[in-house]
């Protein structure tokens, strides 16, 4: 029994699918349209580009037969009596200029995309809206002057910002949409993966449905009251409506913030239609257009987040031991020894290292060194109390500041960390873990860089006396 093999035939049926998904949105944009030709916004531009985004220009032939399609079926709709080869030359013209340029720009952001080194959120979406923003422009002003009458045209100034604000809306609204549904598709080309952030979540907030609900409601009584009194003042309180938005951006997961964007799309565009206000359609534009680049910000600012404490991480505590650098255990120990002596508190510093641990390292590599170093770390760490100060001076040599604490009780914490170290098991069998210890107290007079000088110097002598061990200076 042979295998068939139903790859083909499965492309075959996500581009019939492209096709009538393309043309069902041209179709409702249509329906959608305020005026001849004007809508709020032009869905199957977000289409376009999605697909060319992720299938390249395996989707132009089937963008450009959708194009031509429309054309026709735009014939049938308003009957402008165009003959088929008119009707042909027209619908070419339009897919060379609505394909070509969006799969440019479409090509020219999988190519920004693929050269982020940091990769967040925030790189992508700035990327996105400077790709949305120039190749919608592009398209309306080529369109305008090769479409209509040029600059004949007695409405060019009219036509043109409509086309351009139309298309761009479109873009910025659906585009996430068309993502999630192209990954399903083709999760193999799901080139967004390096993306991740974990939305906030509050357990007692509100359920998804009523914050849409606010949403569509505030869109309601907003457009209706634009259109009864026939302001253009009130028509700006659209922008307010950025607020249950925001709120559901900052508490739902980013697809349930796209699902309403779109939603808020679809019944604006239903809504400026319906009322027919077309004197005051620009400022419904301009406002979906800002709420889309908000709400794209706003799901980026956890990325940023996660961004900056990944840097602080870095900067402040050392990629092997978790332990402070040097640099950050020094400054932030100064404000701890500057606050012990206003309030006359007792300091104790340790430093310690690792016996013979150049040696343990040359003999059995550095992997086995560095194994040791985290697990006398660890050992470290978990003896010390939440307020001491714990770093990696450099090498194998450590430093803990013991806040509030006598010299007596700091040589007990040396000697408690000596004893935890001891029975850790060797990198290899004969071979035991053992740590030296300096200790000093921090005094008023001399400071912190005394106390540093004082316990290194019981560190080496400790070292002398055979090493394992505990000294310390009582000055």
């Amino acid at each position: 029994m042979s295998l068939v093999n139903h790859a083909p035939f499965s492309s075959l049926l996500r581009h019939l699918s492209l096709l009538v998904i393309w043309l069902l949105l041209w179709r409702l944009s249509v329906v959608m349209e305020y005026a001849l030709h004007a809508s709020i916004w032009f869905p199957p531009v977000a289409l376009t580009f999605t697909a060319i985004l992720f299938l390249g220009w395996r989707a132009c032939i089937t963008l450009s037969v959708a194009c031509v399609l429309s054309t026709f079926w735009e014939e049938y709709i308003y009957d402008t009596n165009r003959n088929a080869q008119t009707l042909l030359i027209a619908g070419s013209t339009f897919a060379l200029l609505h394909v070509g340029v969006y799969g440019i720009g479409a090509r020219l952001l999988r190519t920004a995309i693929s050269q982020i080194t940091s990769y967040n959120l925030y790189s992508v979406v700035m990327r996105f809206l400077l790709v949305c923003a120039a190749s919608t422009l592009i398209v309306s002003v080529t369109g305008t002057l090769v479409l209509y009458d040029g600059l004949q045209s007695p409405t060019l100034k009219e036509t043109l910002i409509a086309w351009w604000i139309g298309d761009m809306s479109g873009m910025l609204v659906l585009t996430p949409i068309f993502i999630a549904m192209f990954q399903r598709w083709y999760p193999a080309l799901n080139f967004l993966s390096g993306i991740t952030f974990v939305p906030i979540v509050h357990t007692n907030d509100f359920p998804y449905s009523v914050k849409l609900l606010l949403s569509v409601m505030g869109l309601a009584v907003t457009s209706f009251a634009a259109y009864y009194f026939n302001s253009p003042e009130i028509a700006c309180f659209v922008f307010f409506l950025a607020m249950p938005q925001m709120w559901i951006v900052y508490t739902e997961s980013p697809l349930h913030a796209a699902i309403s964007l779109a939603l808020f799309g679809f019944s604006m565009a239903g809504l400026v239609a319906f009322l027919g206000i077309d004197t005051q359609a620009y400022i419904f534009q301009f406002a979906l257009c800002v709420m889309a680049c908000s709400t794209y910000f706003s799901m980026a600012v956890p990325a940023l987040i996660s961004d900056n404490n990944k840097l602080h991480q870095q900067a402040h505590y050392d990629g092997l031991t978790q332990a402070l650098t040097r640099h950050s255990f020094f400054n932030t120990a100064e404000q701890l020894a500057k606050q012990a002596v206003r309030y006359h508190e007792s300091m104790t510093l340790i430093v310690f290292d690792i016996d013979r641990f150049k040696h343990i390292n040359d003999t059995y590599g550095h992997t086995v060194g560095d194994n040791m170093l985290k697990s006398v770390a660890d050992v470290a760490r978990y003896v010390c109390r939440e307020s001491d100060l714990f770093g990696r001076f450099g090498g194998d040599e450590f430093l803990i500041l013991l806040p509030n604490t006598p010299l007596e009780s700091g040589v007990k914490v040396a000697e408690q960390i000596r004893k935890a170290v001891g029975s850790l098991s060797g990198p290899v069998e004969g071979v035991t873990v053992s740590c030296s210890f300096g200790v000093a107290p921090v005094l008023a007079v001399e400071g912190l860089d005394n106390a540093f000088e004082m316990a290194d110097k019981q560190l080496l002598a400790a070292k002398k006396a055979g090493r394992n061990q505990v000294k310390w200076s009582q000055f």
